[in-house]
């Protein structure tokens, strides 16, 4: 089989793999004009005057305004697509440094991609990583120290942004080598435009490319390739296991989870679990961040090292995300995104006794009521949990209100003869630092305390022997 024809079998594959995106919209590539993204360009028009692409396909030039030919550049990638009949769009992006670094680069170059992708409606991203590039990528990473995640290499699937704005990155050569590309696109009488920025050895990559690894080749021949293919291999195998464990973590220890929050159990866990506990932090830092950033292993170690102190002990990040120390494990939110508390300064806000679902402000507490003829025996206090609590009206008075906390609160707990400072109470009961500010108190006419949903039931409200009617509030978190 024709070696072009095997290359297309290969991305049309690897589009099938993600079909339930891509079928739901363009197909974009990115071309800069080198010898991979321009093979991935031409494979994929071939695609498409194939009719083996669902969707239309468009490609995007990241112009970094650093070198003195960028223009050309362009103009070289313009001329390509439009031989191709591919609709291409330019962004060029603006530094605030004279000599931006690569990190900052491959961010903003990411950002403008994305950007073109909703302008042209696109599900799907390609770019043309190939398998040399994973090499250099895992050589790199062991020569800088890293884990499991970064020796496995590049991943052929990632996704970019969050929520609706979620762009699927793909790499359909990533397991093809850069010498076979080469040689296609010269037998397709292609000529790639010259970068000559990836000459230049003062950045670490190129120095890794240009000299370190023909250097170790010339000792170890082939057995550096298939030495960091096996490492990377390895790698890759071991970090599924510990991403499918953190996965179950975070899905069977997550409390209270929304977009902004989440607590993780995680009471009767050992010390063995807590690798899959440090990934489940992972995963839940890209999920809540705001531009779904994937956390610093530094921020993961200060995150885990929060088990070994007291609580309401912090770890903040850099956008608003922070984690919290608390009895039963961790609370992490963005404070970036949590809803505000409702304005009480002149007022509690009334609490109907309709059954409706009533929003704490817009904080992610949500309670209803019910009245009852007599206090209901399903489900039982145990059952129900913490979150619902069963109220006598008669001594509390037939009016119901909301509030958060103030400074001079007092209450007094089930069970006591007398009340206590409130700020006092809380501390005593390990609630989260976080929830002392927003919780929804429960109180009646007279400004007195019924319940702190999650924590306890005012001895004013409680039930008697003869309860003929009683109001039961549920409180939901999420």
């Amino acid at each position: 089989m024709d070696s072009f024809v095997r290359l297309q079998d290969t991305c049309a594959r690897s589009l099938t793999r993600y079909e339930n995106v891509t079928t739901d919209g363009a197909v974009l590539v990115a071309v800069s004009g080198g010898i991979d993204s321009s093979l991935l360009l031409l494979t994929m028009a071939r695609l498409r005057d194939e009719g083996r692409l669902t969707g239309k396909l468009a490609a995007a030039h990241i112009n970094h305004g650093v070198r003195p030919d960028s223009l050309e550049n362009a103009q070289h990638v313009q001329d390509l697509c439009d031989r191709l009949d591919v609709p291409v769009t330019v962004r060029r992006l603006e530094f605030d440094e004279e000599f931006p670094s690569e990190e900052s680069m491959r961010d903003k170059r990411y950002s403008a991609l994305s950007e073109a992708a909703r302008d042209f409606g696109a599900s799907v991203l390609l770019t043309g990583h190939h398998a040399d590039d994973n090499l250099e990528t895992v050589l790199f990473r062991m020569m800088r120290g890293t884990g499991p995640r970064g020796l496995a290499g590049i991943p052929e699937s990632r996704w970019l942004g969050h929520g609706d704005q979620r762009l699927l990155l793909v790499r359909p050569l990533l397991r093809t080598r850069r010498s076979t590309i080469e040689c296609l696109l010269e037998r397709l009488g292609e000529q790639p435009f010259h970068d000559t920025s990836n000459d230049d050895t003062r950045f670490a990559r190129n120095e890794l490319r240009h000299e370190t690894i023909p250097e170790l080749r010339k000792h170890m021949g082939i057995g550096l390739d298939v030495a960091l293919m096996t490492v990377a291999s390895t790698a890759r195998a071991a970090n599924d296991i510990v991403e499918a464990q953190g996965l179950r973590v975070l899905t069977q220890r997550a409390r209270h989870r929304t977009n902004w929050r989440l607590e993780l159990d995680l009471q009767g866990l050992d010390m063995d679990s807590m690798p899959f506990v440090r990934d489940a932090l992972r995963q839940a830092h890209i999920t809540m961040h705001s531009h779904s950033e994937t956390p610093s292993t530094a921020w993961l170690d200060r995150a885990m090292s929060l088990l070994d102190m007291d609580n309401g002990k912090r770890v903040a990040g850099r956008t608003g995300l922070l984690v919290e120390r608390i009895r039963n494990g961790l609370l992490m939110v963005n404070t970036d995104l949590t809803g505000a508390t409702p304005d009480v300064v002149d007022g509690n806000i009334v609490f109907p006794i309709d059954g409706d679902r009533h929003r704490f402000g817009k904080t992610e507490w949500s309670l209803q009521a019910h009245e009852h003829p007599l206090p209901p025996l399903v489900p039982s206090p145990a059952e129900a949990g913490p979150l619902r609590a069963l109220i006598d009206p008669r001594v509390c008075g037939e009016a119901f209100f909301l509030r958060t906390r103030r400074a001079g609160d007092r209450f007094q707990p089930l069970g006591s003869n007398q009340s206590m400072d409130l700020r006092r109470f809380l501390q005593g009961r390990h609630l989260p630092r976080f929830d002392r500010d927003r919780l929804p108190l429960i109180v009646d006419q007279d400004d007195r305390i019924l319940w702190i949903p999650g924590v306890e039931v005012s001895q004013i409200a409680r039930l008697h022997l003869n309860t003929h009617r009683c109001i039961e509030i549920i409180v939901t978190c999420g």
